[in-house]
């Protein structure tokens, strides 16, 4: 059993009524029940991304959403875009690589985002509409792209714009059809305040057309079948039942506080960690931070790995280290979901007693 609290960027520490949901009795999923569970959920997601009619659900993190993402768009010889400003983007340029595509990638240094500009001077080289893929929240710098300029150039040039939305989905604003985004992809672990299990893809008509042209193998994730049992508001294999019902009731609380008001809490919280970080005399990592997660760059004698180790061991807290060249160098505190200001003034006095040791 774990001692101490999340506050990374995903998972998230899970509300006690969700937990609850998921202790439910198991249910058979090609049960009328099952499909009521499942279009109650699907609902509730199109309620607060403003979204498309065709949720498909996977039993999977949200990579696996991202694989399906680049496996059911994309056929031989496409040069896709794909924008890279952190861990992620360069996880849709691994996952297309996988597959034998070699896209087209727009670069900016970690904690920059990527800058419309980019995206409409990648498009004018292109003689055909291509698939961009992009992320919204970038959980390895704490970036927000602008995924509503992206969408206005993407629909300009007849493209199609796939966006990875795990860590925004519930904490910063993408309605879907109003910034014209073909795919968003979402998962229960973070913003949601659900335990991690389900991922989906929020598709637009127009993408489930090119679906069925693309000739990438795929099985597991072949979201033609998905798309068919869908309209049993059943998915094709197994899913994660127990993480649904724990889903429906993060969703649920989302509804009930008020979607608007839910993306003004996680702006007034991101707000009070970002006084507090500033405090301590930290600087942030991005120019243009998410509200769901506050990414904070390290002094340079101050290794972030022995100060997370300190701060859990004597205080219980748990703050995320950062990836690959970043380990060392960066605290990712993360703030979506299930937390408010109380609740983060604890863990940042944590964080603060062990920083003024390092000083």
């Amino acid at each position: 059993m774990s001692n101490y609290t999340l506050f990374t960027p995903g998972p998230i520490d899970v509300p006690e009524e969700v937990l609850q949901e998921t202790a439910q009795p198991l249910i058979y999923h090609r049960e009328a029940q099952f499909g009521k569970l499942l279009a109650g959920v699907s609902n509730h997601i199109k309620a607060i991304i403003d979204g498309e009619d065709k949720i498909f659900f996977l039993t999977s993190s949200g990579t696996g959403s991202m694989e399906a993402a680049c496996s059911n768009t994309l056929s031989t010889g496409d040069k896709p875009i794909v924008a890279v400003c952190g861990k992620f983007g360069e996880r849709w340029l691994e996952i297309c690589t996988t597959y034998g595509i070699e896209p087209i990638v727009i670069k900016n240094e970690f904690g920059r985002c990527i800058e419309p500009e980019q995206i409409e001077s990648a498009l004018k080289k292109l003689d055909r509409p291509t698939v961009i893929f992009t992320t919204l929240t970038e959980t390895s710098t704490g970036a927000l792209n602008d995924i509503q300029s992206f969408g206005t150039i993407s629909k300009k040039y007849d493209s199609f714009l796939v966006v990875d939305a795990i860590a925004g989905v519930g904490a910063d604003p993408c309605p879907q059809k109003n910034w014209h985004v073909d795919m968003l992809i979402g998962a229960s672990q973070k913003a949601l305040m659900a335990p991690p299990g389900i991922s989906f893809i929020s598709a637009s008509s127009r993408i489930v057309k090119k679906i069925a042209e693309s000739n990438l193998p795929r099985y597991y994730f072949n979201l033609q079948l998905y798309e068919k049992f869908l309209a049993k508001h059943q998915t094709p294999f197994t899913p994660a039942i127990t993480i649904l019902y724990g889903l429906k009731k993060g969703l649920e609380m989302i509804l009930q506080t008020g979607v608007e008001n839910h993306f003004e809490h996680h702006r007034v919280v991101a707000e009070y960690v970002r006084q507090r970080v500033a405090q301590m005399g930290l600087n942030l990592l991005s120019c243009s931070p998410s509200r769901a997660l506050t990414v904070v760059k390290m002094p340079d004698h101050i290794d972030s790995t022995s100060v997370l180790q300190e701060v859990k061991e004597k205080h219980n807290v748990l703050f995320a280290n950062g990836q690959a060249n970043l380990r060392g160098k960066i605290i990712r505190i993360g703030h979506m979901g299930n937390y408010d200001v109380s609740k983060m003034g604890k863990a940042l006095d944590a964080l603060e007693n062990v920083m003024k040791q390092r000083r």
